[in-house]
């Protein structure tokens, strides 16, 4: 009777990993996701502080406040380059979770069916020993081969 709960354990042990390789993943992914929010407000930062310093510049050449104005134009594209990469990673980020969710049902679902094949393991082995202990001869009771006379 055993066998089916050895069986399914061993199941739940593989899930049990896969569940966990798949949680560790979703961590990498959050971090991965977190650090690339943390870029993007360091440009943002920097733009609004070189931005800010355009104000403190009154009388530059045309050719200065051209390339001053180029530079805050690159900034932007890698501002809304950066932004793409927050976007994409918090896709990554949403796949990797689904998939750690499925794995986590998986593995609740695996658990039950181990704790009940486990129950009626438990269940049969007491009626087993039940049935052994009713079958001794009690003490008020002596057991003879010639009771029956």
């Amino acid at each position: 009777m055993k066998k089916r709960s050895r069986k399914i354990s061993k199941i739940v042990a593989l899930a049990k990993s896969e569940e966990q390789r798949a949680g560790a993943a979703t961590g990498k992914s959050r971090r991965h996701l977190e650090e690339q929010r943390g870029r993007l407000g360091e440009l943002n930062a920097y733009r609004y502080s070189y931005a800010d310093r355009s104000k403190s510049l009154a009388n530059v050449s045309s050719a200065h406040w051209k390339d001053y104005q180029n530079f805050l134009q690159r900034l932007d594209q890698a501002i809304v380059s950066q932004q793409q990469v927050v976007k994409d990673s918090e896709k990554n980020l949403e796949l990797h979770r689904q998939r750690w969710l499925a794995k986590r049902q998986r593995l609740e679902s695996l658990q039950k069916v181990l704790d009940r094949y486990q129950d009626e393991e438990a269940q049969f082995e007491e009626r087993r020993q039940q049935r052994a202990q009713d079958e001794l001869p009690s003490p008020d009771r002596p057991y003879t081969q010639d009771s029956d006379l």
